[in-house]
C-alpha cells in the first residue's frame, strides 16, 4: 500500500515537472530574436494605405500627435500662467448650462453643464508658439455615480482623440466601520460620494502618458470648447500655462543639504491599506488575502485585511492614505504590495504626497511582478537605495493613481500596427474578394502598394514593441510576449511568401483578434496593498512574506477545516422554522451585494429573515436534486429562463397569478419578457434581467460609404442591399453566430422569425410551427446572410468593429459596454440604434427580438409562500434593481452594468441619454420566445438546420422538414411523459396563447408579433 502511495507520488511530481516544462518551453519556443536581421534598409518606405486616401476621420492619438510636431521642433512654452474663470465664458449651450453662485465652499460664480451634449467656451490669448498644459477646477455634482467625462476642443476641433474623452473622478469614502456576519466574517461597509471642488490636469484617461496632455497653441487667439459627455459637473476655473518641470530626485536631495533637513530617528509607522480615506471610484474596496504576514490576519474566518486588487486596476483610478509624523525631518517611505496579475510584467503607480509630486521619479514608481509578497522601497528599480522624503510633523495624505505609464508608448504602437493590418487585410480582400480561390496566383504584390516591405516593416514594428519590454524588465519567459512573437513571425511568413497570403486570411484577421484582447488585458495594470510604510532610515523593513512553514501551515489549516465550513452561506445565517430560504445561481461577489441589502432593507422593513445561499451558476440540475429530495429553498435567483416551465409542469412551483397584485408587479416589465414563464394558464417566474440585440455602427466609416446617419439601415432589405458595398471596400456585416453553443442558435434565428409574424410552436405548444411559411421565409433570411451573402460565419465583433473590418453589425449589450470602457480611440465616432426590422402592411417595422436570462421563482414545497412573494417583489422593484445596479458597478466595475429587466429601473443607469432612448425603442418590440415541454429539440434542430443549409448546402425546406419531424416526435413523447391532458390544454392558455395574447399591446409600441 504504502508502496503504491510512495509511486503515485512520484507520478504526480513528474507530471508537474512537465507541466512546469512544457510552460517555459510554450513561452520561450523558437522565438529567434535575430529573425530581422537580413531585412533590408526599410526607413524610406511609405507606410500609408490607398484606402487611407479617402481621408480617414479618425483623430491621431496623442502620442502620433505630440511625436509629429516635436520632429517639427515644437518646444515647451515658458514662464506663462493664465486663470480663466469659470463664469467668465465666451459662449455657452441653450440647454443644459447654467450659472450657479456659492457651489460648495466657493464663493463667487461658476458654470454648471448639467445636461449631456451641453457645452461652454471661453476665449484667450497665447504670447507665443509652444506647448501649453491646461487644468481644471470642478465639483461633480449628484448624477448616476459615474466619473464625469468630458471633451476638450481647441479652436473648433479635437487635437487627438484622447481629448474626446478626459475622465473627472468623483470622491468617495466609507461610511461607518466594516461589520461582521454573526459567523465573524467581515464585510465592507457602504461607499459614499463626498462633494467638493477638486483639481485636475487635462491628461489621459487611461493613464498611458505620464505627464498632462500638452496642447499645441499658436501665439494669437484660441478658443477652448469644453463638452458634457457624461455626468453633471460644475468649472470653477480652468488653467493654461507653461509645462510644468519637477525636479529630479538629485535636484531634491542637493535642497534638502541646502536647508540642512537631516533623518529622523526611532520612527517605524504603518499604515494599513484596507483604511483608505478617499477613494476615486466605489470599486476599490477592502479585500481579504490568505498570507499569515498580511494585516490583520484572521485564521478562522473572512478578514478585509488589504486593498485593491483585481479591482484598482484602470488608469486614472487613485486611493489616498492619512498619515501623522511626529517629528519633521527625512524620512523613507514604502509598501507591501502584491503584484502577480500580469505574468512577468510590472506595472506603476503615480505617487504624490500632500498633492505634489515631491520628485520626477514619483511620476513612474514601477512595481515587479512576483508571483508572492514583496516590499517595495519608494528608490531606485532595485530597492537598494529608498528614497528620503521631507516631511513635516502633523498630518500628510499619501495618494497612489494607476499609470500605465512605460507601457503606454508601446501599447500605443502595437494599436497602431493593429490598424495598418485590418487596412492590409482589406487591400487584399478587394483584390481576391472574400472567399478566394486559395490556389490561384494573385499577384498580390503588383495589386497593393508596397505590400512585402509594408509586412516587414509592420514585423519590426513588433519586434520593437518585444525589445521595449524586455527593457522594462519583462521575463523573456513572459506569456505575455509570445503573442508579439507569434504576430512578429507570422507577418515575416506572409512577406517571404505572399502567394499563401490568400489561405491564411482567417489566420490574419485572428491574429488581430489577439493582438487587441493583448492591449486591452496590459491596460489593467491591477495591483494588492498590505500596507503603506513610513520610517526613519535606522529602523528595518519589514519582511515581504511569511516563511514557508507559516505558509504551509496555513494552508493545512484552511484544508482541514474547509470540510466543515459552509462556504454556500452568505452573511447572517439564521436558524428557526420562520427563515426565507433564499439560493442564488450567481457569483460570491454579487450574492454578498444581495445579502447586504436584504440585511440593511428587507429584514428591517418586514421582519422577514432570510438566509441566502450559493449555488453554482448555470446549474439547474442543483435545483432539480435538491427538489426532488425534499430540500429546496422557498426562492430560486438568477435561474435560467427555461428551467421555470421544467418545473411548473412538474407542479413543483408557485403560480404567481395566485397572488391578487401580480399584474401589479407584472407591470413592471415589458409583457413580452412574461412568455417563456407561462404555462397551463399560469405564470411561473419574474424576470430579473434581459439581454437585448442592438445594430452598432462606424459613423466614420459609414460616411466615407457613403451612408449618413439617417441611411443607416432600419430593414433587413436595407442590409442586403449594403452587404456587396461593404464587401466591395474590403469590409462585412455582421451577425451573431455561436457554432460552438447550439443553445445560442435559437436567440440568433428568433428575431427573423418573430419579424415574419411567426411561432415557434402551434396548438398550444402541441406541435413546432418551423414549418410555417413565416418560419421558412425567417430560416431564408437567416440563413441567406451567410449563404448568399456569404457574411462570415464567426468573428470577432468587437476587435473587428475597432479595427475597421466590420464596420456596422447586430450585437448584444455586453457589446456596447466594451466600446464605451475600451475603445477610447472611437470616441464619438460609433452609435447604437434599434435592429434592422422587417417592413408591416401599416408601414411600421417590426423590430421584434428577445433574450433570455434569469428569472426568480417560488417553489411549492415553501411554507412560506407570502413571505417568498414579498421577497420577490421587493426584488424586483424599481427601487431595489436600481440599488444593486449601482453597487454592483461600484463593486466590479462598468464591465458588470446590470441589465436589469424592470423598465424604470433601467431608465436610472447609468446609461448616456441617447443611447437609453435607442434601448427603449428597442425594448418597445421586446419579445421573448415560448418554453414548451420538449423544446430543447427545437434549439438543437434549429442549430441543426443552420448546419445543414449554411455547410452542407442542403435546401432550406429539406432541412426544415426534417428537423420539425424530430421535434414533433420529441414534443409528443414528452407530453406523453408528463400525462398531460389534451383536452385541458386546449381549454387553457399555454405558452403559445399567452405569447398571442401580448403581441396586442399597443401601449408603449406594443410588444408585436
Amino acid at each position: 500500500m504504502f508502496r503504491w502511495l510512495k509511486k503515485f507520488k512520484v507520478t504526480i511530481v513528474v507530471i508537474i515537472a512537465l507541466i512546469g516544462f512544457f510552460i517555459w518551453w510554450n513561452g520561450t519556443r523558437g522565438y529567434d530574436d535575430q529573425a530581422l536581421a537580413g531585412l533590408p534598409d526599410l526607413s524610406g518606405i511609405d507606410e500609408s494605405s490607398v484606402l487611407e486616401d479617402g481621408g480617414s476621420k479618425l483623430e491621431a492619438s496623442y502620442q502620433e500627435y505630440y511625436d509629429g510636431l516635436v520632429k517639427q521642433d515644437i518646444k515647451d512654452a515658458e514662464d506663462f500662467s493664465l486663470t480663466l474663470n469659470g463664469a467668465d465664458f465666451s459662449a455657452i449651450s441653450d440647454k443644459g448650462s447654467k450659472k450657479l453662485d456659492q457651489l460648495g465652499d466657493r464663493q463667487g460664480s461658476v458654470v454648471a453643464l448639467e445636461d449631456e451634449d451641453s457645452w461652454v467656451e471661453y476665449t484667450f490669448d497665447i504670447p507665443a508658439d509652444g506647448f501649453y498644459q491646461m487644468s481644471m477646477d470642478y465639483y461633480a455634482m449628484e448624477g448616476k455615480r459615474s466619473s464625469i467625462v468630458r471633451s476638450v476642443q481647441v479652436d473648433g476641433s479635437y487635437p487627438f482623440y484622447q481629448s474626446k474623452k478626459l475622465e473627472f473622478q468623483r470622491m468617495w469614502e466609507e461610511t461607518g466601520e466594516t461589520w461582521k456576519d454573526n459567523q465573524g466574517n467581515e464585510f465592507n461597509p457602504r461607499r459614499e460620494e463626498v462633494f467638493g471642488w477638486q483639481n485636475r490636469a487635462f491628461k489621459d484617461s487611461e493613464g498611458k502618458s505620464y505627464e498632462p496632455f500638452r496642447y499645441y497653441l499658436t501665439k494669437g487667439k484660441h478658443t477652448i470648447r469644453i463638452g458634457n459627455i457624461r455626468e453633471p459637473g460644475a468649472i470653477g476655473a480652468i488653467y493654461i500655462s507653461a509645462p510644468e518641470h519637477i525636479p529630479t530626485y538629485a535636484d531634491v536631495q542637493k535642497q534638502y543639504a541646502d536647508n540642512g533637513y537631516k533623518p529622523v530617528s526611532n520612527i517605524l509607522i504603518k499604515v494599513q491599506a484596507e483604511e483608505a480615506t478617499l477613494r476615486s471610484d466605489p470599486t476599490l474596496k477592502r479585500i481579504e488575502d490568505r498570507e499569515p504576514d498580511t494585516e490583520p490576519f484572521n485564521k478562522d474566518a473572512i478578514a478585509l485585511n488589504s486593498f485593491g486588487g483585481a479591482s484598482w486596476r484602470t488608469g486614472g483610478q487613485w486611493a489616498q492614505w492619512e498619515v501623522e509624523v511626529p517629528e519633521s525631518g527625512l524620512y523613507e517611505i514604502g509598501a507591501r504590495y502584491g503584484q502577480w496579475f500580469l505574468n512577468g510584467i510590472p506595472v506603476q503607480r503615480s505617487i504624490t504626497i500632500d498633492g505634489k509630486f515631491p520628485f520626477k521619479e514619483m511620476n513612474e514608481m514601477t512595481f515587479p511582478y512576483k508571483s508572492e509578497w514583496q516590499i517595495s522601497k519608494f528608490g531606485a528599480e532595485d530597492d537598494s537605495d529608498p528614497y528620503l522624503f521631507y516631511l513635516e510633523k502633523g498630518k500628510h495624505t499619501i495618494r497612489m493613481e494607476v499609470q500605465v505609464g512605460a507601457l503606454g508608448p508601446l501599447l500605443e504602437s502595437v494599436t497602431s500596427t493593429v490598424r495598418k493590418m485590418s487596412l492590409i487585410g482589406r487591400e487584399v480582400i478587394q483584390v481576391t474578394g472574400t472567399n478566394p480561390d486559395v490556389n490561384g496566383d494573385w499577384t498580390l504584390e503588383r495589386n497593393i502598394v508596397n505590400l512585402v516591405p509594408r509586412l516587414q516593416l509592420m514585423a519590426k514594428h513588433f519586434d520593437d514593441v518585444i525589445q521595449g519590454l524586455y527593457a522594462l524588465g519583462v521575463d523573456k519567459g513572459s506569456s505575455e510576449v509570445s503573442t508579439l512573437y507569434e504576430a512578429r513571425d507570422v507577418l515575416l511568413s506572409m512577406a517571404n511568401d505572399t502567394k499563401s497570403i490568400p489561405a491564411r486570411m482567417t489566420q490574419f484577421t485572428d491574429l488581430q483578434s489577439s493582438l487587441g484582447t493583448w492591449v486591452s488585458g496590459l491596460t489593467k495594470q491591477s495591483m494588492v496593498l498590505d500596507y503603506l510604510i513610513v520610517k526613519s532610515p535606522d529602523q528595518k523593513w519589514p519582511r515581504p512574506a511569511a516563511g514557508w512553514l507559516e505558509r504551509t501551515g496555513t494552508m493545512a489549516y484552511d484544508f482541514f477545516t474547509s470540510f466543515t465550513k459552509d462556504y454556500s452561506n452568505v452573511g447572517n445565517s439564521y436558524e428557526g422554522e420562520q427563515v426565507l430560504e433564499v439560493w442564488i445561481a450567481r457569483g460570491r461577489d454579487w450574492v454578498d451585494i444581495i445579502k447586504q441589502m436584504i440585511d440593511e432593507d428587507f429584514t428591517p422593513n418586514t421582519g422577514i429573515k432570510v438566509n441566502v445561499n450559493v449555488i453554482p451558476a448555470n446549474n439547474s440540475q442543483v435545483l432539480l436534486l435538491a427538489n426532488t429530495s425534499g430540500i429546496a429553498p422557498d426562492v430560486a435567483l438568477g435561474v435560467d429562463a427555461e428551467v421555470p416551465i421544467d418545473y411548473a409542469v412538474r407542479n413543483g412551483l408557485v403560480n404567481l397569478k395566485d397572488f391578487s397584485d401580480y399584474d401589479d408587479v407584472a407591470a413592471r416589465f415589458r409583457s413580452g419578457a412574461l412568455i417563456p414563464y407561462q404555462y397551463n394558464g399560469g405564470s411561473y417566474a419574474l424576470p430579473e434581467n434581459q439581454n437585448f440585440n442592438m445594430l452598432f455602427y462606424r459613423k466614420d466609416i459609414m460616411e466615407q460609404l457613403g451612408y449618413s446617419e439617417e441611411d443607416i439601415p432600419d430593414t433587413w432589405d436595407e442590409v442586403m442591399n449594403m452587404i456587396p458595398i461593404l464587401q466591395q471596400n474590403g469590409m462585412d456585416f455582421y451577425y451573431p453566430h455561436a457554432p460552438n453553443n447550439p443553445a445560442l442558435a435559437i436567440n440568433e434565428f428568433a428575431p427573423f422569425l418573430f419579424q415574419q409574424n411567426g411561432e415557434f410552436y402551434k396548438d398550444n405548444g402541441k406541435k413546432s410551427n418551423l414549418d410555417s411559411p413565416e418560419a421558412l421565409n425567417a430560416f431564408k433570411m437567416w440563413t441567406g446572410l451567410f449563404t448568399n451573402y456569404k457574411i462570415q460565419k464567426q468573428a470577432d465583433f468587437y476587435n473587428r468593429f475597432r479595427s475597421g473590418e466590420m464596420p456596422i453589425g447586430v450585437a448584444d449589450y455586453s457589446t456596447y459596454v466594451l466600446l464605451s470602457t475600451a475603445a477610447p480611440e472611437l470616441t464619438g465616432w460609433w452609435g447604437m440604434k434599434p435592429m434592422p426590422g422587417i417592413k408591416q402592411a401599416d408601414g411600421q417595422i417590426n423590430r421584434s427580438t428577445g433574450g433570455l436570462a434569469q428569472t426568480g421563482i417560488i417553489f411549492k414545497s415553501t411554507d412560506m409562500k407570502q413571505e417568498s412573494w414579498d421577497f420577490l417583489k421587493w426584488w424586483t422593484s424599481a427601487e431595489t434593481q436600481e440599488r444593486f445596479g449601482s453597487e454592483l458597478e461600484s463593486l466590479l466595475g462598468v464591465e458588470a452594468r446590470w441589465n436589469t429587466a424592470n423598465i424604470e429601473a433601467l431608465k436610472q443607469m447609468p446609461w448616456s441619454t441617447s443611447d437609453i432612448d435607442a434601448i427603449m425603442e428597442q425594448w418597445n418590440w421586446f419579445k421573448e420566445r415560448e418554453v414548451v415541454i420538449g423544446g430543447y429539440y427545437t434549439t438543437r434542430h434549429i442549430a441543426n438546420i443552420w448546419n445543414e443549409v449554411v455547410l452542407n448546402g442542403k435546401i432550406t425546406r429539406e432541412a426544415v422538414e426534417e428537423g420539425v419531424r424530430s421535434i414533433n416526435k420529441e414534443l409528443r413523447k414528452k407530453r406523453e411523459e408528463f400525462g398531460l391532458d389534451e383536452s385541458a390544454d386546449d381549454s387553457s392558455s399555454s405558452a403559445t396563447s399567452a405569447a398571442s395574447a401580448t403581441t396586442t399591446d399597443q401601449g408603449e409600441g406594443g410588444d408585436k408579433p
